[in-house]
């Protein structure tokens, strides 16, 4: 009789996201051929699991972590203070961190917020993407700590009503989830001109970082990833061959 199949698991919370994988690793044998080795070796790329494995998926997770108030700001330059390079970028957003701090005082816990630095696109001006919780740095105290320039700002986590054909009843479903600005934010590759090369797309508070939660991770007997009815947004997808398999899903549970 053979032997069960025994299926690699993890999964990550953060806050109302959850990203779920779920792996059957092959093992090589001596007696591969070339193709087997390739498929087998695609399997083991996966082992750290897709829950954040990528850029885009370790940012998604810390958006996810901004809250239900999560803020995403796209704060502009005007031709007065327009930098002339990245560092005059980076002058200017510091002295703007500098500025919410001060804003916040000092008895206030840190700011858990993520920036992305953007110039290669659109009328290819520089400008600068900035995500926090509104909870601590609310909308009208951005507007009034960004100096150099106008601010625009929408919700990290979009949402519209959906009517659900079946049922006729409206529905708050996500637009893309946390995903749609993860992938937003890491469009843009160093230049090595408008962007230094060997620049991060994006980049992290500590206090952020710090909040990003263990991932679980266990034994299972089936690959299968239960997506619960009733969640704001979900996505799913893997990877199979004759060695083995992998399966990731990631789902997103309806915001109180």
């Amino acid at each position: 009789m053979s032997s069960p199949l025994i299926w690699h698991c993890c999964r990550i919370r953060a806050g109302p996201l959850v990203k779920e994988c779920r792996a059957l690793r092959p093992r090589f044998s001596l007696e591969d051929t070339d193709q087997d080795h390739r498929q087998k070796s695609e399997l083991k790329r996966y082992q750290k699991s897709a829950v954040d494995r990528r850029q885009v998926d370790r940012l998604e997770i810390r958006l996810a972590l901004l809250g239900p108030t999560g803020t995403h700001y796209t704060l502009t330059f005007d031709d007065e203070h327009l930098p002339a390079d990245f560092a005059g970028v980076r002058r200017s957003l510091r002295a703007f961190l500098s500025r919410v701090k001060r804003h916040l005082g000092d008895r206030a816990p840190p700011l858990p917020y993520c920036y992305a630095i953007e110039g290669l696109h659109g009328d290819h001006r520089y400008h600068i993407h900035f995500c926090c919780s509104g909870d601590q740095l609310s909308q009208d105290s951005v507007v009034q700590l960004w100096r150099q320039g106008a601010t625009d700002a929408e919700p990290v986590l979009r949402t519209r009503s959906y009517r659900d054909p079946k049922t006729g009843r409206w529905e708050e479903v996500s637009d893309g989830g946390y995903r749609r600005l993860a992938e937003y934010l890491n469009k843009e590759r160093t230049d090595g001109v408008i962007i230094p090369i060997g620049r991060h797309p994006w980049s992290c508070s500590r206090s952020l970082n710090a909040m990003v939660p263990e991932t679980e991770r266990w034994m299972d007997s089936t690959g299968a990833i239960e997506i619960p009815d009733g969640v704001l947004w979900a996505r799913r997808g893997g990877v199979e061959n004759d060695w083995g398999a992998y399966y990731y899903g990631s789902w997103i549970e309806m915001v109180s």
